[in-house]
Formats: structure tokens, sequence, C-alpha cells
């Protein structure tokens, strides 16, 4: 299988959300997951929890980082309920200790350290999946690989929930565009932004069909986008 290590020396390296930075030399995991830790872990919880996410409901965390998100849905799902996944394996330990430090088990989170998005490791199918700040980072087919393997282990009905910078210009613009808390995003370069359309068409042919929610009050305006598994190939 195609190597990611482009990608991994990318995220690793700088592993920010787009505009935030840090001065510091010692790896720091929560500017590493994006900052916004106090704001923006709740807000993931409460967004899937309005669209129906229920405590006995198990979910696929996609990018989970160093568990911004993930301690709250620890939090609020029934034990062993949460599964995540990330290209850093430094960012899963803190993870880990994230959750020992709110005095959670570690144990009641499962997991992986992938490079290529192979949520079947996880041996089991998905009603619930989120990639929050996971396609901004991501050229279009490395986008197009996770879909395909996200549409491997989504059950009939199940939806992943994935946020993106949306371009603002007409479809070959190749201007760059200004974001709140000095994101700029850009066309060939990450943070990426996408025309919806452009998702739209990667899953043309395949049993996932793409809407787009848009706004969901982000911080720094990443727009919310839903796939949702049908029963066979459209």
């Amino acid at each position: 299988m195609a190597s990611f290590q482009n990608l991994k020396n990318r995220l690793t390296a700088g592993r920010a959300e787009a505009g935030a930075t840090s001065t510091a030399a010692a790896f720091d995991h929560r500017v590493g997951a994006g900052g916004l830790w106090e704001e923006m872990g709740p807000r993931q919880l409460d967004f899937l929890v309005s669209q129906g996410l229920a405590p006995s409901d198990a979910l696929l965390d996609v990018g989970c980082g160093s568990l911004r998100a993930g301690i709250h849905f620890v939090k609020y799902l029934e034990p062993g309920r949460y599964y995540g996944l990330d290209i850093d394996q430094r960012m899963l330990d803190a993870g880990r200790q994230e959750l020992a430090g709110v005095g959670l088990d570690p144990e009641q989170a499962t997991l992986v350290c992938d490079d290529a998005f192979r949520f079947s490791q996880f041996e089991r199918t998905f009603r619930w999946a989120l990639a929050q700040s996971v396609f901004t980072h991501l050229p279009l087919n490395t986008i197009m690989r996770c879909l395909s393997e996200i549409e491997s282990v989504l059950e009939p009905g199940g939806r992943l929930y994935a946020t993106f910078f949306e371009s603002t210009g007409r479809r070959l613009s190749t201007s760059d565009i200004e974001e709140p808390d000095g994101v700029v995003t850009h066309i060939d370069a990450d943070p990426f932004f996408y025309d919806p359309d452009v998702v739209r068409w990667c899953v043309e042919g395949s049993t996932l069909r793409c809407d787009v929610i848009g706004d969901w009050q982000h911080p720094r305006n990443q727009k919310m986008l839903l796939f949702t598994k049908s029963d066979g190939v459209r």
C-alpha cells in the first residue's frame, strides 16, 4: 500500500489546526491538536448530540489527535464505544494521559495509529463517524482514500461528519482565502479549501451521499459536510 510519509511528516512537524502555532520548542499536544482546547472539544460533542448521537452508539473519530474532543465523547458514551484513529502516536499517547488526568480509564477508548485510514483494523462497523479538521489538511486524492475506507466500515444509514474550508470564489480561482483567527487557506497547500461540488464528485457512483450542512459555529469558519451511506451503489 502506498505510504503517506510526506503527509505524516507535514502533520507531525506542525500538526497545528490552521492558524494555531506555537513558539515552544517542546512538543505541546494541546497546541498540536489545534488549540482551542476548552472550546472545540465540547462543541464537537454538542454538535453530534444535536444530530442524534446517543450514549449507546459507537463513534469513530478520524484524526482524533490527543483527544481534545475524545475526552468529552468518552465521558458521554458508554464504556468501550469510542474509537479513534490518528497518524501520530505521540498524540494518541498524550490523549491517554488526558483521559487519566480527568479520572477516565484510558482503556475505555480504542485508539489506533495509522497513516492510511485503515479503519478495518477496528473489526467492526459504525453508524457514527467524525473527521474534524482532517480534510482541511489533505490533498484531494488523500480525502478520496479516506472516503473509500470509511465507506467500507459505515453501516447502511451510517454518517460521517467532516469539516472543510469552503472555496468562496469561482471554481478555478487560485487566490488564497482569509478566514478568522489569522487562517489563510489555499487551493494547493495546507490548509486547503474546497468547492463542495468537487467533494460530491469524489463519492459519485459509491454508496455515499454528500450533503452540505454548512455553518456550525466553528471559530475558524470550518464548514460541515455530511456523508450518508445508502443501502446500495447509486
